[in-house]
C-alpha cells in the first residue's frame, strides 16, 4: 500500500482490524492507552482554542461503559497529570469487571480522580456549562448500531445545549459510523478525533454537521493489506493529494500543460462558463478556450481576456443551437480535455452537442451542470453510452453532479441520495464506466475501483458558481494527471482548500466563487507547488 493511502473503514472492518492487531501481539489495553494518549495530545495542541485565558484548562469528560468510555478515561488521567482540571461523569453503569474500560476506571481512581454526579453535570450543561472550558464526548464510538434511548438522549441533548467547545472520540456519540445519520440523536461536535482510520459516517449524510473538523490519529493498528481488509476508500487530504500532482519543470511551456475547452453559456448564464474557465486558468491550464453562443463571444472575450473563444451556432433564445459540433469539429483535436455543461441549458442544440461530445471527443470529458441534466433525460441509456466510449479507447468521462442532479439520474430525490451518499456513489460507479464526483459537504469521488472522501472546504462554499469553478479545475488537472480518479480527487481537495484560504481571510460567509478561483495559486502553493 502507498504510504499516502489513509483508509476509510466501516464499523465491521474496524472491528476486524482491531482484532487482527490484537491477534498479532498488541494487547487491547495498550491500544486503548495509545488512543487516549493521542487524543490527549490533540487537546493539548488545541489548548489555545479550548481556553485562551486559563493556564489550567477545565475539561468535562463524559464516558460510557464501553471501549469509547475507556479511551475517555485514559484522556482524563493523562490530562490531569499534565495540570488540567478534569471532571469525569459516567453516563452508564460501571464497566463490566476485567474489561479494559474497567481497568482504566480503576487507574483513574488510583490517580486521585472521582466521578461527578451525573444529574448535577446535566443541569450545568443545560445552563451553558460554565464550570468547564470544553467537553470530551466519549460515550459511544464506532460500534454503536442501535438508536439511543432515554438517558443517552438526555446526555446528548445536554451537550448540544451547552456553549462548550466539544470534541468527540472516534465518532460523535449517536452518529452512525457507516451512514452519517443520527441514531435517534447525536452529539454536534466542534472536532472529532477518530482512531486508527477514518469512518465514512464522518464525511457522508449529516456527518460533517456533527463531526466538525476531523483528525485521524495513528495508534499502531496493522496495515489494512496485512490484515486482509479492503478499505471502503481513502481520505483526501494534503499529504495524499500533493503526491499526485506532477511538478512543473523549469523548461515547461504552456503547450505542456493542456488545453481545456469549456462549453456552455446562454443569455443570462454566461457567468457559469466564465467561472469554469477562470477555475481552469487559475488551476494552471496552459490554454483555455470557451465555446459559447455567437452573440455572447464579445462579452466573454472582454470578461476573461486570458481565455480564447469559439463562436457556436445559437437558437433565437441565444442558447446553443443545432450543428454546434460542426463549429468545433475542425479544431477539436487540439483540446486535451473538455468541460461541458456550465450554463448551457437543455434545449435541442444542447442535447445534440452532449451526444456529439460523448460519441466523438477523444480527450477526457468533464460533464457538469446542464450537460448532466441532458444525460438524465435518458438515464437508462447512459451506461451503454459510457461503455461504448471506453471500448473505443476514448478519454475518460468525469461526472460532477450535486445531489439534485444525481437524483435525476436515479429517478429519486436529493433527500434519498443524501441518506446514503456512499452506497449511491458505489452503486452508480459499479454500473457506469465513469468517474463520479458527488458534490456536497464531504464530497465523494469514485471510479468503481477507488473511492475518496474529501476533507477540505467549509459552509461558505454554499453559494452560486462554486461547482463551475470545480469543473474548470477538474478539466485542468485531468489534462496532466495519471488517472481521472487522482485528477478529480485532487481537484476537489484543491477547490476546498482554496475556499478555506478565502474563508480564513473573510471569517464569514458571503465570499464569491471567483474569489475561490483566484485563491487557487495560493492553495497550490500550500500543496508544495511553487514557481519560484
Amino acid at each position: 500500500m502507498a504510504p499516502d493511502f489513509k483508509p476509510v473503514l466501516g464499523r465491521e472492518d474496524m472491528r476486524k482490524l482491531e482484532a487482527a492487531t490484537i491477534a498479532a501481539g498488541t494487547p487491547s489495553l495498550e491500544l486503548m492507552e495509545r488512543a487516549g494518549r493521542r487524543i490527549a495530545d490533540y487537546l493539548e495542541a488545541h489548548r489555545g482554542v479550548i481556553s485562551a485565558s486559563s493556564a489550567h484548562p477545565s475539561l468535562l469528560v463524559l464516558v460510557g461503559s464501553g471501549s469509547n468510555g475507556g479511551d475517555g478515561l485514559v484522556v482524563a488521567r493523562l490530562l490531569m497529570e499534565r495540570g488540567w482540571d478534569v471532571s469525569v461523569a459516567l453516563c452508564a453503569r460501571e464497566p463490566a469487571a476485567r474489561t479494559d474500560a474497567a481497568k482504566n476506571l480503576r487507574l483513574w481512581r488510583d490517580a486521585g480522580g472521582s466521578l461527578a454526579e451525573l444529574s448535577s453535570v446535566l443541569h450545568t450543561l443545560h445552563e451553558g456549562g460554565a464550570s468547564w472550558d470544553a467537553v470530551l464526548d466519549a460515550l459511544y464510538g464506532t460500534g454503536l448500531d442501535r438508536p439511543l434511548e432515554g438517558g443517552d438522549i438526555e446526555v446528548v441533548r445536554a451537550v448540544n445545549a451547552s456553549a462548550l467547545y466539544t470534541v468527540s472520540v472516534d465518532v460523535p456519540s449517536g452518529l452512525c459510523a457507516n451512514t452519517g445519520q443520527p441514531l435517534g440523536a447525536a452529539v454536534v461536535a466542534d472536532a472529532t478525533v477518530t482512531i486508527g482510520a477514518a469512518k465514512p459516517g464522518l464525511f457522508v449524510g449529516v456527518g460533517p454537521d456533527h463531526a466538525g473538523r476531523v483528525t485521524v490519529v495513528d495508534i499502531g493498528l496493522l496495515d489494512v493489506d496485512t490484515a486482509g481488509i479492503t478499505a471502503l476508500g481513502q481520505v483526501l487530504d494534503r499529504e495524499t493529494c500533493c503526491t499526485w500532482i506532477p511538478p512543473r519543470r523549469r523548461t515547461v511551456h504552456k503547450g505542456d500543460l493542456g488545453h481545456v475547452l469549456v462549453v456552455g453559456g446562454q443569455r443570462g448564464k454566461t457567468g457559469a462558463v466564465l467561472l469554469a474557465a477562470r477555475g481552469a486558468l487559475r488551476a494552471g491550464a496552459g490554454l483555455v478556450t470557451t465555446a459559447v453562443p455567437r452573440s455572447l463571444v464579445d462579452f466573454t472575450n472582454a470578461a476573461l481576456t486570458e481565455a480564447m473563444t469559439c463562436a457556436l451556432p445559437e437558437s433565437p433564445r441565444a442558447e446553443i443551437g443545432k450543428h454546434a459540433w460542426d463549429a468545433l469539429r475542425p479544431d477539436v483535436q487540439r483540446f486535451s480535455t473538455a468541460v461541458i455543461g456550465p450554463g448551457m441549458g437543455t434545449g435541442a442544440g444542447a442535447v445534440a452537442l452532449v451526444e456529439d461530445f460523448l460519441r466523438e471527443f477523444a480527450g477526457t470529458l468533464v460533464v457538469d451542470a446542464d450537460a448532466l441534466n441532458v444525460l438524465a433525460l435518458e438515464p437508462a441509456r447512459l451506461s451503454a453510452k459510457l461503455s461504448h466510449r471506453r471500448a473505443r479507447g476514448q478519454g475518460d468521462v468525469i461526472l460532477t453532479p450535486h445531489p439534485g442532479e444525481m437524483a435525476r439520474f436515479l429517478g429519486t430525490t436529493a433527500s434519498d441520495v443524501q441518506q446514503d451518499r456512499l452506497a449511491v456513489t458505489r452503486a452508480f460507479c459499479a454500473a457506469h464506466a465513469a468517474t463520479l464526483v458527488l458534490k456536497g459537504a464531504g464530497t465523494i469521488v469514485c471510479d468503481g475501483h477507488s473511492t475518496g472522501f474529501n476533507t477540505s472546504g467549509n459552509p461558505g462554499m454554499a453559494s452560486p458558481g462554486m461547482g463551475d469553478v470545480l469543473s474548470g479545475i477538474t478539466g485542468t488537472l485531468a489534462a496532466r494527471m495519471e488517472t481521472s480518479f487522482t485528477a478529480a480527487s485532487t481537484a476537489v481537495y484543491l477547490h476546498g482548500l482554496a475556499a478555506d484560504l478565502v474563508a480564513a481571510r473573510s471569517r464569514g460567509p458571503g465570499y464569491l466563487a471567483r474569489e475561490v478561483a483566484d485563491a487557487l495559486p495560493s492553495a497550490s502553493a500550500a500543496l508544495g507547488l511553487t514557481v519560484v
